[in-house]
């Protein structure tokens, strides 16, 4: 009896470790960036910018353009601290020059691994320029 009950006990100790190993393998490992784009100068959603979500030395990045609620996402398979840099190409230039302006803001994201994490950026007022 005593025999039976150990062999049953163990069954039920390996197949419960089995089952948490099947679960963990198909766990959801992907992580999702929202980045919201806000313009400084009228603190509303900013359509229409250059969004680059990069991690130093490293090749893995994206690029996009924030749409009309100024959002962008993005997601990868691992969670990582990325630097994530908004560019608003103004259309202006210097006449002298014919440096182009653009604004910009910055920001940085740490993505949770099966989550959906967001990034706010404001784009500042001042005008930088391209040389």
């Amino acid at each position: 009896m005593k025999k039976s009950l150990l062999i049953t006990l163990s069954a039920l100790v390996i197949s419960a470790f089995a089952a948490v190993m099947f679960t963990s393998c198909d766990k959801e490992t992907d992580s999702t960036v929202m980045v919201v784009v806000i313009d400084e100068e009228t603190n509303q959603p900013f359509q229409g910018v250059g969004v680059k979500i990069a991690k130093d030395n490293s090749e893995v990045n994206v690029e996009g353009v924030t749409d009309a609620n100024g959002h962008f996402k993005a997601t990868f398979k691992a969670p990582a601290i990325f630097d994530v840099i908004a560019t608003y190409e103004t259309g202006m230039s210097d006449p002298t020059t014919g440096e182009r302006f653009y604004r910009q803001g910055k920001n940085s994201v740490r993505l949770v691994d099966g989550e959906t994490v967001e990034c706010r950026v404001i784009v500042l007022k001042e005008m930088l320029r391209h040389y």
